[in-house]
């Protein structure tokens, strides 16, 4: 305020001296401006924030009132007011020293919102209880379990011992192998051969197993390779002879593979037997000199390819047929 008066002042002041005066005439003028500054501050509750040091900036124009004294006094023609020094004395916004407001640092404080809440976490402290009852209880019962166990194998197991005393009775089975001895049989059949055969007919025939006619129907027949290496009967075979070979069930029925002594000749009633094969209408005539190891039924044969083709079957295959002996 003073500056501005000062100045206003001296302005006028030299604006009088030029003035032309009449040396009678004595002017006094007096100037009084009057500069009024509004600052508007805005002020928040809980945040304070930098209010603007002055939101209304003065416009000296309007603010600056100016009196003059009574013009015309003494005639004098008077001097207008020139807006250029009070435009000098607007530049008054010295104001601006309020915008460092330095509350900006509290509002830090909201930050108070404690999230430390979450302290409900000793909640798994009684987890642990529930595991310490149960494991008494597992350990007497097994302390009772392994007395029964004891008791079981006494006695009893020399019981079973026992039964296979009578297994040694299947050894007899070797007896067969005497077979040979009735050979001599052919001078008995000359008394009564008709009647001996005709009775047990699959039992105990004519020596060698089976009586003549025996026939077996719905029996697997089958074919395979002869390539000059010898027969279960001890003859050497091939694909051009026309054996067959029985299956191994009806081979061990009539004693198995059993050999002469002196001469080592096949001994097996089967050997050197007729059989008749008849398939889908055709029949052929072979000679039983082989066994069939593989042959799953207790009659099925197993043609050599020489009769397999007179029955005039050319593929490989496994056929149902039936056979009789001659």
């Amino acid at each position: 305020m003073k500056t501005s008066s000062v100045i206003a002042s001296l302005l006028f002041g030299s604006f009088a001296v030029a003035a032309p005066f009449d040396r009678r005439a004595l002017v006094y003028k007096y100037e009084t401006v009057v500069e009024t500054v509004v600052v508007y501050t805005t002020v928040y509750g809980d945040l304070p924030t930098s209010a603007p040091a002055s939101s209304a900036t003065p416009t000296p124009s309007a603010a600056a009132a100016t009196t003059t004294s009574g013009a015309g006094e003494f005639y004098q023609q008077p001097k207008p007011a020139s807006s250029p020094p009070v435009e000098a004395v607007s530049s008054a916004p010295a104001p601006p020293a309020f915008t460092p407001p330095a509350f900006t640092p509290p509002v830090e404080t909201p930050t108070s919102t404690s999230t430390p809440t979450p302290t409900p976490t000793p909640a798994p402290a009684p987890a642990p209880e529930t595991p310490v009852a149960p494991a008494p209880a597992p350990a007497s019962s097994f302390v009772e379990a392994p007395a029964p166990p004891a008791y079981t194998p006494p006695a009893y197991t020399p019981s079973p011992a026992p039964t296979p005393s009578p297994v040694p009775a299947p050894a007899p089975a070797p007896a067969p192998a005497p077979a040979p001895a009735p050979a001599p049989a052919p001078p008995v059949s000359s008394e009564a051969p008709a009647p001996a055969y005709s009775a047990p007919s699959q039992a105990t025939s004519y020596a060698t197993g089976m009586t003549a006619g025996s026939s077996f129907s719905d029996v697997d027949i089958t074919v395979y390779d002869n390539t000059g290496a010898a027969g279960a009967c001890g003859e050497a075979l091939h694909d051009d002879d026309i054996v067959v070979a029985i299956a191994q069930g009806a081979w061990n029925k009539m004693g198995g593979s059993t050999y002469n002594t002196q001469t080592g000749a096949a001994t097996n009633p089967w050997c050197g037997k007729k059989v008749e094969v008849q398939y889908n209408g055709g029949s052929v005539v072979a000679t039983i000199m082989d066994l069939c190891p593989g042959c799953m039924g207790m009659y099925d044969v197993d043609l050599s390819r020489g009769a397999w083709k007179a029955l005039g079957i050319d593929e490989t295959t496994r056929l149902k047929a039936s056979w009789t002996l001659l």
